[in-house]
């Protein structure tokens, strides 16, 4: 084709408008649906597991002390929220695949001014679409699934995880000292403890999980090793 030809159509083309509304609608939905999708992708009240032993969320390492009060953190969420929409009843938060019986569900029940009970459940008796982090309404001897309730709470505790994280590497950096001595006090599955040699407190050395340990002085640390921080690194102690 001429090419003199195929720039008088891509003109006409530009100016023609329906043409013109037709690209700007276009355009607008593309960029509302990439948008939407990256949403959805990185979802606010997307599921966490808490009892992973090598627990990584948000692309941080958390140490147990962290992870046990986001356990704790997100236990209260949930009986708050029962307290408070407490006319409708009892919630049932799906938080584990039970590891004894093929197949069943592990299930805390919050119920107001009560306190918590573990029940499991096949999967068959709970509702279509139900998963790790829904949250379920007792309704006689049925659930139902109450997907809004499970949005709200999810958002608060992934708010929660993403606050305890700050916090917890605010914590580790506070105990990363130029010059300090560290003991290794443990070591096991990929994790490390380590005591403050000149961090003496209430008559005891300070001990930290250090999540940002070397893998290479990992491997061969032992109890009882000396390690220095200097310049922002581990150094073992000669």
């Amino acid at each position: 084709m001429n090419l003199d030809l195929v720039n008088d159509l891509f003109n006409n083309l530009k100016e023609n408008k329906f043409v013109q509304n037709f690209m700007k609608e276009l355009s607008n939905y593309l960029e509302n649906n990439i948008t939407n999708n990256s949403k959805i992708g990185d979802t606010d009240y997307k599921w966490n597991d808490l009892f992973s032993d090598d627990l990584t969320l948000y692309n941080h390492k958390i140490t147990v002390k962290y992870r046990d009060e986001m356990l704790t953190k997100r236990a209260n969420i949930l009986q708050n929220y029962v307290e408070n929409t407490k006319e409708e009843g009892e919630i049932l938060y799906l938080y584990n695949i039970n590891t004894n019986e093929r197949n069943s569900y592990d299930l805390c029940s919050f119920k107001p001014g009560k306190s918590q009970e573990v029940i499991t459940k096949p999967i068959e008796e709970l509702p279509e679409g139900t998963q790790l982090g829904s949250i379920l309404r007792k309704q006689g001897e049925n659930f139902i699934l109450d997907q809004e309730a499970t949005k709200i709470v999810g958002e608060e505790v992934n708010t929660m995880i993403r606050e305890k994280i700050e916090e917890q590497n605010q914590y580790l950096d506070s105990r990363r000292i130029e010059g300090h001595t560290y003991e290794v006090g443990e070591k096991q599955s990929g994790r490390i403890w380590l005591y403050d040699l000149d961090n003496v407190a209430g008559g005891g050395t300070e001990g930290i999980e250090e999540i940002e340990f070397p893998k290479d002085l990992y491997e061969t640390a032992q109890e009882g090793d000396l390690f220095v921080y200097e310049n922002g690194e581990y150094h073992k102690k000669i």
